[in-house]
């Protein structure tokens, strides 16, 4: 199975790294993922450089590093995890509120309607 998703314009493209990543902190919030998966599929300092590179919003940029942390945070005052994760879900959500719409729907998966 190859998926691929193709996605040019800058917007399209924070919006669907904030969809992933309140899918990301809801699977962290409930359990069926670890931290330590969360960072093999998207909480990596690699994201952050991508969405600098594509002049994403500094907001988002600064969510992505600000979740590359969140191990430390567990590591260090673990009581304070679960409301961070709760924190960092509702920001996502309000980021990707203030993302503009396109004009025209975009349809992430390469050869979609084929």
């Amino acid at each position: 199975m190859n998926l691929q998703i193709k996605l040019e314009h800058p917007d399209e493209i924070q919006k669907l790294l904030c969809i992933l990543n309140v899918g990301m902190l809801d699977a962290l919030l409930n359990g069926p993922l670890t931290l330590e998966d969360a960072y093999e599929y998207i909480y990596r300092p690699y994201v952050s450089q991508v969405l600098e590179q594509n002049k994403a919003n500094k907001e988002i940029v600064e969510l992505f590093e600000e979740c590359c942390m969140l191990e430390d945070i567990r590591d260090t005052v673990p009581e304070k995890l679960q409301d961070t994760l709760k924190l960092k879900k509702q920001e996502t959500l309000n980021l990707l509120k203030s993302l503009p719409t396109t004009e025209k729907s975009v349809y992430w998966l390469n050869d979609f309607d084929d």
